[in-house]
């Protein structure tokens, strides 16, 4: 059962401004309540309208993120076979040592893809293509050959403390 409730609260900040913020309640998959703390902020959608949205004011847990340059050489047994040329140098967010390309493996099959829809909460992997999600290495194969940046995170939930996985790969 979900429940949301509001509680607004008024900050001086050179002049009185509201800052909303909702409360929902979901159940996770053993039937325990998790109760989300969610802030207001406003968005733009992709016409440039301004839209109010409510993001959750948690951060999970970061076990680890790992950044490349490179490009996807080939799927096979549903494993992605990425050749990096450019690894993310550690504390900074935009500057790269050049390598020595190698390949790395990373198999489709150890990634939860599927969100489980009989409960309420609950967090699963992704693959992630700009905004595009994939679920198998047959859909993965539309980027073979491509030249783009890839993510690779391990993230663990700040409600349920499971941990999730994400490939995020992009053009930029």
């Amino acid at each position: 059962m979900m429940k949301a409730s509001v509680d607004q609260n008024k900050e001086e900040t050179g002049g009185e401004a509201e800052k909303e913020i909702i409360y929902e309640t979901f159940l996770d998959k053993n039937g325990n309540e998790i109760t989300i703390e969610m802030g207001k902020v406003i968005g733009e959608d992709e016409d440039g309208n301004k839209i109010e949205l409510y993001v959750d004011k948690a951060e999970d847990i970061i076990i680890y993120s790992n950044t490349y340059r490179g490009k996807i050489n080939k799927i096979e047994d549903n494993k992605i076979y990425f050749e990096v040329d450019l690894e993310l140098i550690e504390g900074t967010s935009a500057g790269y040592n050049n390598v020595k390309d190698y390949v790395l493996v990373f198999d489709i099959d150890t990634y939860d893809l599927k969100p489980n829809t009989t409960v309420e909460y609950s967090v699963n992997d992704h693959i992630i293509y700009d905004d595009k999600m994939y679920f198998n290495g047959d859909e993965v194969r539309e980027l073979i050959g491509k030249y783009v940046r890839l993510q690779d995170f391990c993230f663990e939930d700040n409600y349920i403390k499971e941990k999730y996985k994400i490939l995020s790969f992009m053009d930029r």
